[in-house]
């Protein structure tokens, strides 16, 4: 894995485990993003709505303590200011249920942790992100 050109960009990486929250962000800091992490619910719907200019992904682990990540989910949606933020669930849940029950509510991917390379989730978020910059 090559580090790519600076992109500029900024992604808020919302995971209550610490452990991951730093591989995540070391991949994505290796791949030219600038990365925010923030460990609960309450504290993400805190500093995500004050982030200027908007992050280019928002990714979104269920389980974290305080406010959940749908009720994350759900709020920043009803926020005009994210309607084009792609939002990807990064989880350990592999209910077809909590998958079709994130994407009805708007989430614009989902991603099972353990089904998933690190190398593979920044991919996946940098074509999510591509993909709604060009759509």
């Amino acid at each position: 894995m090559e580090p790519k050109a600076a992109l500029n960009q900024k992604v808020v990486l919302i995971e209550d485990d610490e452990y991951m929250a730093r591989i995540y962000e070391r991949a994505f800091v290796f791949a030219g993003y600038e990365v925010e992490v923030l460990s609960d619910g309450e504290q993400a719907l805190a500093v995500v709505p004050t982030i200027n200019p908007l992050p280019a992904a928002i990714i979104l682990d269920i389980a974290i303590p305080k406010i959940g990540g749908y009720d994350v989910l759900l709020a920043l949606r009803q926020n005009p200011r994210f309607g084009m933020v792609p939002i990807v669930v990064l989880t350990n849940s592999f209910l077809e249920t909590e998958k079709d029950r994130f994407a009805a509510a708007g989430a614009d991917a989902y991603l099972i942790k353990i089904e998933n390379q690190t190398k593979d989730v920044v991919d996946k978020v940098a074509s999510v992100i591509s993909s709604m910059r060009h759509s």
